[in-house]
């Protein structure tokens, strides 16, 4: 005969078979990553988020680059549009005393965070290229798929400013511009204090165009020096891994 359930609990015995049994506790989550059954499974989802992430940080700097960069030539072309509306009048001078020294502050701060925002693209694309050569090595051949350029100028491939023969870069980067346009504004500012001062005409124009120089000048040093330090991090990052493989 076949065996009858008694009424009100149908099947309860099979679904509790079916139930994944506990031994005890649950495993606590700072040490959860033990008891992984698919720890390589594990591994390479989080592999995949990481690279997601690093690619979303990268979008990141450079749309915050693109909005400082802007909110400072606004700042600067405003400011100019407003002279031009008190050029004639008294107000002039006074209007230049207090503007002058907020755009450059302005333009200071901006630059600098231009150049984290940089070295922080920097980084972020070193990481990815080292989770690249994680996935040439799955499978033969998947080399040709995911490609990582060597040489100093291969595509795709670490900015190598602030290394011999290339501090020409230097001078292409958004920073760059905007440290120019600042120490421009520095410039103009100097020649129109000595201006103020009852200097030569000619003689504040030259100094102020040697300010302009000389702070354009300490603006590139800065930055070559930046991105050397972080080259030189990147390199032993780089070598700490060709040790370990």
């Amino acid at each position: 005969m076949t065996e009858m359930h008694p009424p009100g609990k149908p099947m309860e015995d099979e679904r509790s078979a079916q139930r994944p049994q506990h031994n005890g506790a649950l495993p606590n989550a700072a040490r959860s990553a033990s008891d992984l059954n698919d720890r390589p499974g594990a591994f390479f989802s989080a592999l995949l988020t990481e690279h997601f992430v690093l690619e979303s940080a990268r979008s990141i700097t450079v749309s915050e680059s693109s909005s400082r960069a802007a909110l400072y030539l606004t700042t600067l072309s405003s400011s100019l549009v407003a002279f031009g509306f008190l050029a004639d009048t008294e107000f002039a001078a006074g209007f230049l005393g207090i503007i002058v020294p907020v755009v450059l502050l302005l333009g200071i701060f901006t630059y600098e965070r231009l150049v984290e925002t940089s070295l922080e693209d920097v980084a972020a694309l070193a990481a990815i290229q080292r989770i690249r050569r994680y996935y040439r090595s799955l499978l033969p051949g998947a080399d040709s798929y995911f490609m990582v350029p060597r040489g100093r100028h291969a595509p795709n491939e670490l900015l190598d400013i602030g290394r011999s023969g290339s501090w020409r870069r230097v001078f292409f980067t958004m920073s760059s511009a905007i440290a120019v346009v600042n120490s421009i504004v520095a410039g103009a500012g100097v020649a129109l204090l000595l201006n103020h001062l009852r200097a030569h005409e000619g003689t504040a124009v030259g100094v102020g165009m040697l300010a302009a120089t000389v702070l354009a000048g300490l603006h590139w040093m800065y930055q070559v020096g930046r991105y050397a330090q972080m080259r030189r991090l990147i390199d032993a990052y780089e070598a700490t891994d060709e040790l370990i493989d």
